[in-house]
């Protein structure tokens, strides 16, 4: 693997400046030490350990169609899970999928509860703090509003939300473009669970508009026929990547290796057509 090649070369030019200055024992006590920080680094054995134990634990919350969610035959499917089925197949263990809320999946990759999360997650500056991500597997361009068909005509720029109820999903970017974007000016109210959770909440007419992620709320006016997008806010953005620990760059590597063949050889769109047509024809 690089990473493995890469420690011993860093090993070798830091052996050879050792050299340069001096053969005592306190500068090979601290060179040891540097090399085994170098090795723990860039060489954390992340994949080994998901092969020693044979399976490949994926965090996800399945209530985000086409993304993940539940079959019929009780099931996790969608676009994020077909993806774990390549990488645990890649990695030749098996796939074992923990449903959990979204904004307790940051915490599972940091706790080791999961390996890595597919949970249509958006690399932010502030996720990114706590945990690495993966090349992207898709772009969005922008969250969108979703309004009662009814009521579409009212919803024109980020202005008309003003003095609303607005749902989004608790942990979501969307939700923090919301609060920031709207601040006093409307009431955000943040649901666990988008399906049917939220969905029903706007159809009794708890919330007036719904802001969601581009992908799901194309999705849902043609699952559900009497909402409808009225608009997008927040500009294009990277869609979503894989979350990770960190420090894990081996894993990092095979996870993007994975991403890059789906991209390159065309089978990543055909998941995405193929899990959102699944979708749209399933009850649901």
């Amino acid at each position: 693997m690089a990473a493995k090649n890469l420690v011993w070369v860093v090993v070798a030019l830091i052996v050879g400046l050792a050299a340069g200055y001096a053969a005592s024992l306190p500068i090979q006590t601290s060179l040891n030490k540097q090399v085994a920080d170098l090795q723990a680094k860039l060489n954390p054995n992340y994949v080994e350990k998901i092969k020693a134990k044979g399976v490949l634990v994926v965090g996800t919350s399945a209530d985000w169609p086409p993304f993940e969610y539940v079959d019929k035959n009780g099931n996790y499917a969608g676009i994020d899970i077909e993806i774990a089925k390549r990488i645990a197949q890649e990695l030749g263990v098996k796939l074992e999928v923990r449903d959990m809320k979204f904004a307790a999946l940051i915490e599972a990759v940091k706790n080791g509860q999961v390996d890595i999360v597919l949970a249509d997650m958006t690399p932010t500056a502030e996720r990114s703090k706590q945990v690495d991500f993966s090349i992207p597997y898709y772009f969005s361009k922008g969250n969108a509003v979703l309004v009662p068909k009814s009521k579409l005509n009212d919803f024109k720029d980020v202005t008309d939300l003003y003095g609303k109820k607005i749902g989004v999903q608790l942990g979501t970017i969307q939700e923090d473009w919301a609060k920031s974007a709207l601040g006093s000016n409307a009431q955000v109210i943040s649901y666990d669970r988008v399906y049917p959770e939220m969905v029903m909440a706007m159809q009794r007419g708890d919330i007036d508009a719904m802001v969601l992620g581009d992908t799901i709320a194309n999705v849902l006016i043609g699952k559900v026929p009497d909402l409808a997008i009225a608009f997008y806010a927040g500009g294009s953005r990277i869609g979503a990547a894989v979350a990770l620990p960190q420090g894990a760059y081996d894993l990092k590597y095979e996870v993007n290796k994975v991403i890059e063949q789906l991209l390159e050889s065309g089978d990543m769109q055909k998941i995405f057509d193929t899990e959102i047509a699944k979708w749209m024809e399933s009850g649901g």
